[in-house]
């Protein structure tokens, strides 16, 4: 008979309150070791705990999959339908930067108030656009076999940054305005200021339409991206050694990947030293078919990813070399302080052999697979990569933590928690390298929370911690350590030891274990009603080889209906014994080395220095950072060594474990070629109001060290200009413009001449994310380029003050008459007052539209709904500041295209469109033309394309709604309505 797993800490159920008690305490305590992103910026406020009023009310803990609170941090949430349903907080910290988890029914959408104290600062319009997964029906190869059929991704989050900030002990209110609503919780933050262009670096003054070309022509360049929304629509490729890409912060600067096509999106790495920081990435994707990563690629020692926001992608990022030319392997680089959320498959997967890299201090949150994964795929092994101080929450599909082969990978201070799913898992069941003989990987102080289930995605059980065989990676799962594991609240089994094809389980080690807690859905989630038992402390299954040793396992609060702490009855030839050792292994470092020992760097250059510590399985691999001289150069906590001006400067580096050290001598040579004079072109430019020229510096000799400049306007009343040169007519006359050098202050001037417009034809330009107004069909959308017609509008005057805005691509006006929220785009009449605008000056180049109807109301894009909104808006908002640019006063774009929007060249009908479809009737096109029919929602997304050579029926899926029609061809260019009924 084999010795029964001991060791019960409570035996009393309202024990396990004092013991939940006592861990929290412990974990925000520096009494405890530190799990979890424990660092992070925001500070999260349950909607449960928050004071309820109008009807909102607590839903009832359910672990049931079919109930939403299922999937809500803890088991619940809280119901906000009622009429002005409320809840509000006490800050505990001073903040401005708002997350709210929420859920809507699928299809359908509701709108929030945000409030500090009894003020009103906005209302978010919370979508069902990215949540609501059908993984059994929605036709995705991965999800081929799957027959659970209980919707998973039933939440998603918005994000706002409030204008200033809630202080401490003031009170953060939310209100239901419209829809149905469940709110799981807010979270806070004090949003940092903005970060600076870097020295040395270039900036990228751009919409996002010619990123890529930036990028291309600053190859081995850190890149500035500064705050603003960036539209781009293709993969951002990094080729270039050296190359950064660096945003204003993930508050502030926002790159958007419109295209919704396979792998046409997210940054790809693709060469030695790329980095990526202090960005927001989100896309126009809204599954997991055709679309791609946020980040994708190789990284090397050189490389750090840090305070990266991504969310609705693919993965959030995916660590492998894909292409060819450039490093063969990931190797070395690190990744922090980051947050992926919102995904449809992995937070994050080391891949195809990826080696020595990190991944810390980061949040993963409500992904459609594996948090963080390590996969030796295509044969290559993954090597010693490290998972630390990371949070995992509401995973819905596969597990927190995932090790598939490979050798000395480890993870520890983890909290895992709220899976749909494992918590841990560790298995061979996909193709790829085994686990290898040696080396051992390492997981260790982590707490899983409320983890597994008895019907996953196929409808079978796993555990909180899931260990099983199979034969797609070799046959055999080996050399894994777990140590230190507090297993709470497991909703089936806590711990699961299994073959489910293969050989078995070779040296597996449990020490330390705490479990408090299993069974936790029973009876629910049994879809094909087996009569299994459910809530064992471990369950050894499947008959599987090998060995494992336990030790202090301490158990208390079994659940479901297990009638003991383990079930073996079909343990096979698997040895499971107490081990006498409970101690755990420490590998001292007897040693470290540093490469390079020596380099010669410019000033302003950065050199990445690279640790070996000795032995090669050490416990401890912390190190430190440290500069005999940062006059010369400095170093950061990753060993990035920057140098600053001529002189020389010891770097050394000292381990946290026996005080090793090794040094790097860094050399700095800084002379400087200086500036000898500076040109600009053109020097002279005649500008209608509203227009802009952009000036070009020409600094000599082309070698100088310093290019900087800076611009002035000797009569900004007449024409401004921005730091980059960008000149804005604003009245007419005469203006110098002067550029002045950095090094020497040598000068160079332009001439601007301003006279009155020769028409009155505007693009519509947004100060905050360089957007341009169009007609989007009902309403008035925004988009990164001024693709067509649709982008102009004519100012059509009603008296001195006010004005019409008529769209030179549809002939509708823009006007509030319905009061929707959003400004709309129809036919109008000039005597409405809701179709009349007035402008007011912010400064010589930026103004607010002021409707003349409501006197309140002026234009923004402040919550980036995807439609222009007059609600709520602030003088010092940038989203409701805009430039009238002056456009051509030609209605044409090609005498040979037609364009207008009730030219019966081409018909739609029936319109509205019922039954699932309608017709297009095209004239007759030449035989080698082709008609490109493309049907985008009102926020701009694609959900249609066809080809036509010939009128044709047109099928299709489309919700209710209001569209915009494009037909393209060589002949035609013609935008469209669509009602879809």
């Amino acid at each position: 008979m084999r010795k029964q797993l001991h060791g019960i800490l409570f035996k009393r159920e309202k024990s396990r309150h004092f013991i939940m008690w006592i861990f929290f305490i412990l974990l925000t305590s520096n009494l405890y070791a530190q799990r979890g992103y424990y660092d992070a910026a925001y500070k999260r406020y349950e909607a449960n705990l928050g004071q309820l009023s109008n009807g909102a009310s607590v839903t009832a803990k359910s672990y049931n999959q079919a109930d939403l609170q299922s999937e809500a941090s803890d088991q619940i949430c809280v119901n906000m339908s009622a009429s002005n349903a409320a809840v509000q907080w006490t800050l505990t910290e001073a903040a401005d930067g708002l997350v709210i988890r929420y859920s809507v029914p699928d299809g359908q959408s509701g709108t929030i108030g945000v409030y500090n104290g009894s003020t009103k600062i906005t209302t978010l319009t919370l979508t069902s656009t990215w949540s609501w997964e059908y993984l059994w029906s929605n036709g995705n190869p991965n999800n081929n076999g799957i027959t659970n059929q209980n919707p998973r991704m039933r939440f998603d989050e918005v994000r706002y940054k409030l204008p200033s900030k809630i202080p401490v002990s003031g009170t953060l209110r939310l209100v239901r305005e419209t829809g149905n609503i469940h709110l799981d919780f807010a979270e806070m933050e004090p949003i940092p200021a903005a970060v600076t262009a870097p020295s040395g670096s270039v900036t990228y003054t751009g919409n996002g339409s010619d990123l890529q070309t930036f990028i291309d022509a600053n190859g081995g360049k850190k890149i500035f991206v500064p705050s603003g929304v960036f539209n781009v629509n293709r993969e951002l490729y990094f080729g270039s050694a050296n190359t950064s890409l660096i945003g204003a912060g993930m508050w502030y600067t926002q790159i958007n990947f419109t295209n919704t096509s396979s792998g046409n999106g997210g940054l790809r790495a693709n060469a030695s030293n790329i980095s990526f920081s202090d960005l927001y990435l989100t896309t126009n994707s809204a599954s997991r078919s055709n679309s791609y990563k946020a980040i994708n690629g190789v990284f090397t020692s050189g490389s750090t990813i840090k305070n990266i926001w991504a969310e609705h992608f693919e993965c959030g990022a995916w660590i492998a070399q894909y292409n060819v030319g450039g490093p063969a392997i990931a190797d070395g680089f690190t990744l922090s302080h980051c947050r992926f959320r919102n995904n449809y498959a992995d937070g994050i997967n080391l891949c195809k052999g990826t080696a020595n890299a990190i991944v810390e201090h980061c949040n993963f949150r409500n992904n459609g697979d594996d948090d963080q994964a390590i996969w030796s795929a295509n044969g290559q092994e993954c090597i010693n990569n490290t998972f630390r101080y990371n949070t995992s929450e509401n995973c819905w599909r596969a597990c927190g933590l995932a090790i598939y082969g490979g050798k000395n990978n480890k993870a520890y201070n983890l909290i895992i928690k709220d899976n749909l799913e494992a918590g841990i898992r560790v298995s061979n069941n996909f193709d790829g390298a085994p686990f290898n003989n040696d080396g051992n990987h390492e997981i260790h102080d982590i707490t899983v929370s409320t983890c597994g289930t008895f019907n996953d995605t196929y409808n079978n059980p796993v555990a909180a911690v899931d260990i099983f065989s199979a034969s797609n990676a070799g046959t055999q799962v080996k050399n894994v350590q777990l140590y230190n594991i507090d297993i709470l609240d497991s909703r089936n089994d806590a711990i699961s030891i299994s073959k489910r094809s293969g050989d078995g389980i070779y040296n597996l080690s449990f020490k330390n274990i705490t479990v408090n807690g299993t069974g936790k859905e029973y009876p629910n989630n049994n879809a094909l009603n087996r009569n299994w038992g459910r809530g064992y402390f471990v369950l050894i299954a499947g008959s599987p080889n090998g060995n494992g040793t336990y030790c202090n396992m301490n158990y208390s609060n079994r659940g479901g209906n297990a009638a003991a702490n383990e079930e073996i009855s079909a343990i096979g030839n698997f040895s499971w014994t107490q081990s006498s050792n409970c101690s755990v292994t420490n590998v001292p470092v007897t040693g470290v080395t540093i490469a390079p020992t020596t380099v010669t760097l410019g000033a302003g250059a950065t050199q990445q220095l690279t640790p070996t510590i000795a032995p090669a399985n050490a416990t401890n691999k912390n190190v430190s950072y440290s500069s005999n001289n940062t006059g010369v150069a400095t170093v950061n906590a990753s060993g990035l060594v920057t140098a600053i001006a001529s002189g020389s400067a010891t770097i050394t580096v000292t381990t946290q474990d026996g005080a090793k050290t090794a040094s790097s001598v860094i050399t700095v040579n800084s002379s400087a070629a200086a500036v000898t004079s500076v040109s600009l072109s053109p020097n002279a430019a005649s500008l209608s109001v509203g227009g802009t020229q952009q000036l070009t510096p020409t600094v000599l000799p082309s070698n100088a060290t310093n290019k900087s400049v800076s611009y002035s306007s000797n009569n900004t009343g007449v024409a401004t200009v921005n730091a980059s040169g960008l000149v804005t007519a604003v009245a007419n006359g005469t203006a110098t413009i002067t550029v002045t050098t950095a090094d020497g202050n040598k000068t160079s001037t332009a001439l601007i001449t301003v006279s009155t417009a020769t028409g009155s034809y505007f693009t519509i330009k947004n100060k905050w994310t360089n957007n341009y107004l169009y007609d989007a069909g009902a309403n008035v959308g925004y988009g990164a380029t001024v693709a067509n017609n649709n982008y102009k509008w004519e100012k059509i005057a009603v008296d001195a003050t006010n004005f019409i805005l008529k769209n030179v691509g549809t002939g509708d006006v823009m006007h509030i008459e319905n009061l929707t929220g959003s400004v709309q785009c129809t036919a109008a009449g000039s005597d409405w007052w809701s179709a009349q605008w007035s402008t007011e000056n912010v400064d010589g180049t930026w103004v607010r539209i002021k409707n003349r109807w409501q006197t309140g109301s002026m234009i923004h894009i402040e919550n980036l709904t995807g439609s222009a909104q007059y609600i709520g808006a602030q003088n010092s908002w940038e989203s409701a500041q805009w430039q009238f640019q002056a456009a051509s006063a030609s209605k044409k774009i090609n005498e040979a295209v037609v364009t207008a929007e009730n030219n019966t060249a081409v018909s739609i009908y029936p319109n509205p469109s019922v039954n699932n479809e309608f017709n297009i009737a095209l004239p007759e096109l030449s035989p080698d033309d082709t008609a490109i029919i493309t049907v985008t929602d009102i926020n701009g997304r694609k959900v249609l394309v066809k080809k036509l050579n010939s009128s044709a029926k047109i099928n299709h899926d489309l919700a209710s709604g209001i569209y915009v029609v494009t037909i393209h061809s060589n002949a035609l260019n013609i935008s469209k309505k669509l009602i879809v009924k």
